[in-house]
């Protein structure tokens, strides 16, 4: 994903608070928004950067902009700087013990589905192990619209 990309989803404005419960907040939401987005983690902390120096980083050269802002914040508030960095690779490493991976949340997502289909698509469905869920729910859709066909050709007299 490119940096344009990303912010064209408006990701949170960090307001350069002193406030640490409004910076952390504020790292929450940009924790929710990297995740959404489905930004790989290498480029996490990059855009997390960047958008905590605001826009005048990102215009014109983005890359020396951005690394003369960080040794320029480096060297006004190395401590503000480091709480920062700190407790961002802190809530960033708790969110991926507690999440675990995408593939871990799509078969949770599937067993929650399985968990609500009636029996008779349940027995057909849950054979096929289907760990995908756009996969599931089409195969779910199709077995129900056999059953429901078989059910009206039963009843109908031929």
């Amino acid at each position: 994903m490119t940096l344009a990309t990303f912010l064209k989803v408006n990701p949170p404005k960090f307001k350069r608070t002193t406030n640490l419960t409004e910076a952390d907040t504020w790292f929450q939401a940009m924790e929710q928004t990297l995740q959404v987005q489905l930004v790989p983690e290498e480029q996490c902390v990059k855009f997390l950067a960047i958008c905590s120096l605001g826009k005048r980083c990102i215009s014109g050269r983005k890359h020396d902009a951005f690394c003369s802002m960080m040794m320029m914040l480096s060297a006004e508030m190395p401590s503000r700087w480091n709480f920062i960095k700190n407790k961002f690779e802190e809530l960033f490493k708790f969110s991926r013990m507690c999440q675990g991976t995408l593939g871990d949340f799509e078969e949770w997502k599937c067993i929650k589905y399985e968990g609500g289909l009636r029996s008779d698509i349940l027995s057909s469905v849950g054979r096929m192990e289907i760990r995908t869920f756009s996969e599931l729910v089409n195969k779910s859709r199709v077995v129900e619209e056999y059953v429901k066909k078989v059910a009206t050709e039963k009843g109908s007299p031929r």
